[in-house]
């Protein structure tokens, strides 16, 4: 059987929405959520005082689900059973009004609640949304408040809806699966897409490799370029992505004055335990969240088990991510980031003590050579949601340039320090003392 993956993480786009339509539009929110049989005066309550509707609440953990199809074999879709095909947890702060993801990748090995090992997005087609919670729990000590499972087909619904997302890829991505109807071709950059598009963006996971001839057989083929967004660490680098263009392009004005219809659509996407009252008082809560979520995946490494493919988590890392991004540990973030520090001044032994420095405060920090010349330390961070990290340790050295690196992959040190003559004096004297 194949397994075709289609997954949105729009849940926010109702949200956002009915935030920007509960200033400008209140009506049509307002009648959007009395349709749960609340009065028009207590409908009128959540838009205008959301925090009352969790009340005694100042965070939640929200599981995001992307729903798989089966598919039988006669050619029919269905999702009775289906696996999970990405899953996100989101840590939401009331107070703070900040909003962390972390992605565990559905070929991630688990034994699951109920005694059974094999690939986590599996627990979702035996025991529904309740195992998969109490497996995640048993993973990382997790606790779920709320789930949105996200339907197959909610992709190109939603994003058409808003009129398109927009997004960047750091490598062209191309690919075509005429049987699962899947056709993937976009550029490297930024780019606006429709719904088609945004269901290729977020499937993809590598270019094509194969052929099929007449009689059914695999032909390997020649010359084939391979992708820097291949791999199920990107792929949910740009749900992420999607999570947060969704964010942005619900918040324009045309889609303000389509809020109603936009958010019925949006919810006939979705399964939650989530009242669409609570989903609209969220919504307000967060509708000046930054939109730059931060987000990162559980670390591991790719690779097979009796002959079986599977993503093996390095525990100690996955569970800092958890405790970072879900948890609010920062502290976590530190052991997490891994930095590699080299020599570009001509005074010897700066990049080692600039290391113990950083060690010092909790961080993974190595000094394995020198770089070439220069008079202006430089720290480059690899992914935006280390990008916090990066500038507290700008703050510790006292470095004046920090940027980030789009070329970069997924594997590496996250962040990159380069010494330069303006801080080695500094750094030399500071370890002699």
């Amino acid at each position: 059987m194949k397994w075709f993956r289609r997954v949105l993480y729009g849940l926010f786009l109702m949200g956002c929405l009915a935030a920007g339509a509960g200033v400008r539009l209140g009506l049509n929110v307002v009648k959007s959520i009395s349709d749960e049989g609340m009065s028009f005066t207590e409908a009128i309550h959540v838009v205008t005082n959301p925090r009352d509707s969790f009340p005694g609440v100042n965070k939640m953990t929200l599981l995001l689900v992307g729903q798989d199809y089966n598919h039988n074999n006669k050619g029919f879709i269905y999702t009775k059973a289906s696996r999970a095909d990405t899953i996100m947890m989101l840590s939401m702060d009331l107070d703070s009004k900040q909003v962390r993801a972390c992605s565990v990748p559905r070929d991630t090995f688990v034994t699951a609640r109920d005694g059974k090992s094999g690939k986590i997005n599996a627990t979702f087609a035996r025991g529904g949304i309740e195992l998969l919670k109490d497996t995640l729990h048993d993973l990382f000590g997790v606790t779920i408040d709320h789930y949105v499972i996200v339907k197959p087909d909610a992709v190109r619904e939603i994003v058409d809806a808003v009129g398109g997302v927009q997004v960047e890829t750091i490598d062209e991505m191309n690919y075509d699966d005429n049987w699962g109807g899947l056709h993937v071709h976009l550029p490297e950059g930024s780019q606006h897409i429709d719904g088609a598009q945004a269901e290729g963006f977020v499937r993809f996971r590598e270019v094509n490799r194969y052929r099929m001839d007449s009689r059914g057989n695999m032909i390997p083929l020649r010359g084939v370029k391979s992708s820097k967004e291949e791999g199920d660490i990107r792929r949910a680098a740009r749900q992420q992505q999607l999570v947060a263009a969704l964010m942005s392009s619900a918040k324009s004005t045309s889609n303000l004055l389509r809020a109603d219809e936009i958010i019925d659509t949006g919810f006939n996407q979705i399964e939650t335990d989530l009242k669409r009252s609570q989903c609209v008082a969220l919504a307000n809560i967060f509708k000046e969240a930054k939109e730059s979520m931060v987000s990162g995946t559980v670390p591991g490494e790719d690779g097979k088990r009796d002959g079986v493919y599977y993503y093996t988590l390095d525990q100690e890392r996955a569970q800092a991510t958890v405790d970072w991004l879900i948890k609010g540990d920062d502290h976590a973030m530190r052991r997490l980031v891994r930095i590699e520090i080299r020599n570009g001044s001509k005074i010897p032994g700066v990049a080692r003590a600039a290391a113990n420095m950083l060690d010092a405060e909790g961080y993974n920090a190595s000094a394995p050579g020198n770089a070439s010349s220069t008079d202006v330390t430089t720290i480059v961070y690899r992914k935006a949601s280390f990008e916090e990290a990066a500038r507290a340790i700008q703050q510790l050295l006292g470095a004046t340039s920090i940027e980030k690196d789009v070329k970069a992959g997924e594997y590496g040190p996250e962040i990159k320090i380069v010494i330069g003559s303006d801080l080695a004096e500094k750094l030399k004297a500071a370890s002699s003392t």
